[in-house]
């Protein structure tokens, strides 16, 4: 039987500690818009790195092809692309941001989700997109992200719905930030109140590609 597959989306702190706690049970193939990250992140766990342009529905399918002509299955996609930009209040500086994160937050959760759907089934695979608590609680500085990781988790919420009947599952992912040793140790006077360590993030993500989450749940890791 081949060895199960792992997409990650995004090779940022998070992506990198997410690799590396699927590494040692998957293939993981780490994708980024700066290919140097995804290989250096990739390279830790003796993965694959690719580029792939996630706003476009084609490329990304092409991208599916070509992991399955190659491996055969595709088990997990874990989604940590994204940005924040905020806003002094619910003005015209809130457009622009929604303008500048929504592509990065929301349009490439729809093409993954698309892209990748029927292999997930096909595998009984995981869909797991990193969201925040933002979310949940919209202010008037944080209206454009909070809408758009809102827009996203409800998209990724109907694809939950459309796993109905299989083993696959999708799963929401909440923080409200992300913190690493690096940053701790840049920072030794920061107490970082409410962020979650990548290290508790790659733990939970490995948990629920293992099936220890249902179907549709939203895992707020603010709350562990």
């Amino acid at each position: 039987m081949s060895r199960p597959v792992a997409i990650v989306l995004g090779a940022g702190m998070g992506g990198r500690a997410v690799a590396r706690a699927l590494g040692a049970d998957h293939l993981v193939i780490v994708v980024d818009r700066r290919v140097d990250l995804a290989k250096a992140a990739a390279d830790v766990v003796g993965g694959e790195a690719a580029m792939v342009d996630l706003l476009d529905i084609d490329d990304v399918m092409r991208f599916r092809d070509d992991v399955l002509a190659r491996h055969g299955r595709i088990d997990a996609v874990v989604h940590l692309v994204g940005g924040w930009q905020g806003s002094k209040t619910v003005d015209v500086g809130a457009l622009d941001a929604w303008d500048s994160i929504a592509p990065g937050v929301f349009v490439t959760v729809r093409t993954t989700t698309v892209a990748f759907r029927d292999a997930l089934i096909a595998s009984g695979g995981s869909y797991i997109m990193v969201s925040s608590t933002a979310a949940a609680k919209p202010t008037a500085g944080n209206v454009a992200y909070a809408t758009a990781k809102a827009a996203a988790e409800t998209w990724v919420g109907g694809l939950a719905h459309s796993f109905k009947d299989t083993s696959a599952r999708a799963v929401v992912v909440a923080v409200k930030a992300l913190v690493d040793a690096d940053m701790r140790a840049a920072q030794p006077d920061q107490a970082f109140p409410g962020y979650t360590d990548t290290s508790d993030l790659a733990a939970s993500i490995h948990g629920i590609v293992g099936g220890d989450t249902a179907n549709g749940a939203r895992r707020d890791l603010t709350e562990a």
